[in-house]
């Protein structure tokens, strides 16, 4: 484990950075937008990227405190919380409008949510394998190579909540999800 530990200490400081971006550029582009459904639409989205952030975040500074056990045990518990957490999210964007046929961004959001289920599971999966076989430098690094794509995803899903491909364009505002 300790060949990871500078990744460990980078990522948990990066998680929380991003965190913190995340919460005040939601602020920034809510105060922007008076519809309501486009910010429940942002909401929803940002509490995604909210949960996969704090999932990189606790599994990266749990891990710095112990081996491969450690690691094991952290994942299973933040997978289980990110498919929790997923669970109850998936219906609020399912009301939200999220996924609705006028939906321009209907697909990107079902890849969010699909991303979502299957890295957890991933991760939950790898976590109990490593329980299982402590010693894997393989499940190890498997679960690191998680974080690595859980910070992808995160990052995808904030750069979209805040419309950054949208704000400032000459196309007149539209009041469908994450414009």
């Amino acid at each position: 484990m300790g060949r990871f530990e500078g990744f460990f200490t980078a990522s948990a400081g990066a998680s929380a950075a991003i965190l913190g971006l995340l919460v005040v550029a939601l602020s920034v582009v809510n105060a922007d937008d008076a519809n309501p459904t486009t910010r429940e639409l942002r909401t929803v989205l940002a509490g995604s990227a909210f949960v996969v952030l704090v999932d990189i975040f606790f599994v990266s500074i749990v891990a710095l405190t112990g081996g491969p056990v450690v690691l094991g045990l952290s994942s299973v518990a933040m997978a289980t919380i990110g498919l929790l957490a997923t669970r109850l999210l998936i219906p609020r964007a399912k009301r939200a409008g999220n996924f609705s046929r006028g939906s321009r961004n209907r697909r990107l959001n079902l890849a969010f949510a699909s991303i979502s289920v299957v890295g957890y599971s991933a991760q939950l999966g790898l976590g109990v394998a490593l329980l299982t076989n402590t010693h894997s430098a393989a499940l190890q690094r498997a679960l690191v190579l998680v974080l690595v794509a859980f910070y992808g995803n995160a990052l995808a899903r904030a750069w979209e909540v805040t419309g950054i491909t949208r704000r400032g364009s000459s196309a007149p505002t539209s009041p469908h999800p994450l414009s």
